[in-house]
């Protein structure tokens, strides 16, 4: 059996002359053609998607807490669903920002 490193060593290694008729052309666009770029656009577009149903959470969650009337047990649900709807809009904002800051690091880096 191989291993992964093995198998990411020979990847590293193979490479494909393609200058006939029969070469596969990239489904990204040539702005997305480097790595950082491409993770910059997916998780830009993970934001993007996800904000709106963040925004839905904290308002149901503000929604519990009207609807809670004072009772302590239905109070403690809506206090951990607003934790977990800023939690969860924490780490996506901040899994952004860290690829955007790694991907212009690299890129300066490369110079390309």
């Amino acid at each position: 059996m191989f291993s992964l490193p093995l198998l990411l060593i020979s990847g590293a290694v193979a490479h494909a002359d393609c200058t006939g008729s029969n070469c596969l052309a990239s489904p990204l666009s040539q702005s997305l053609s480097s790595l950082p770029a491409f993770l910059s656009a997916a998780f830009t577009a993970l934001v993007k998607i996800s904000l709106p149903i963040i925004t839905v959470f904290i308002v149901y969650s503000g929604f519990l807490f009207v609807t809670a009337q004072g009772n302590p047990g239905k109070l403690e649900i809506a206090k951990r669903n607003f934790f977990y709807a800023v939690l969860g809009a924490l780490l996506i904002l901040s899994a952004w920002v860290l690829a955007t800051l790694i991907g212009n690091t690299l890129t300066q880096i490369v110079g390309s």
